[in-house]
């Protein structure tokens, strides 16, 4: 009966491990569409972020893209893990790698957020840009503004 009870016991421990690590290796495919763009000059600046901590510092993206605007419009798929993330988005027209701005920091590009959360005169909140990835093929649209 011991002996029973310590394999039951192991197989369990196995099972459950193996479990965790098929969960934490999934990935999704995610397909970004973004639109509205005023032409194809420059280009598509898209930051994947995967926490509140880095949304609110702008550090440390989880992943930073420059994508190519074809149509005024960016479709492109990427691979993430599953887990939480938001997306920030802007029209790099002069591809100087930053959101120019004019006096009081009102953009002069054009930019967009997951989910196409909104600030009042800032960014919107990580709650409202945030989304779950969990499914092994997903989309999301950006309207930029």
């Amino acid at each position: 009966m011991k002996q029973f009870l310590i394999i039951l016991s192991l197989f369990f421990i196995i099972s459950m491990t193996m479990g965790q690590t098929a969960f934490a290796n999934r990935t999704t495919t995610l397909e970004i569409h973004i639109t509205g763009f005023d032409n194809t000059d420059g280009v598509a600046k898209v930051a994947v972020i995967n926490s509140k901590e880095n949304y609110e510092t702008e550090e440390n993206l989880f992943k930073g893209f420059n994508f190519k605007i074809e149509n005024n419009e960016v479709i492109q798929t990427i691979t993430l893990p599953f887990g939480e993330y938001a997306i920030k988005a802007f029209h790099d027209k002069n591809s100087n790698e930053e959101l120019d701005t004019r006096m009081f920091g009102i953009p002069t590009e054009r930019y967009g957020f997951s989910n196409n959360a909104k600030g009042a005169f800032d960014p919107p909140e990580y709650e409202d840009a945030r989304f779950i990835l969990n499914l092994p093929e997903q989309k999301i649209s950006i309207k930029l503004q």
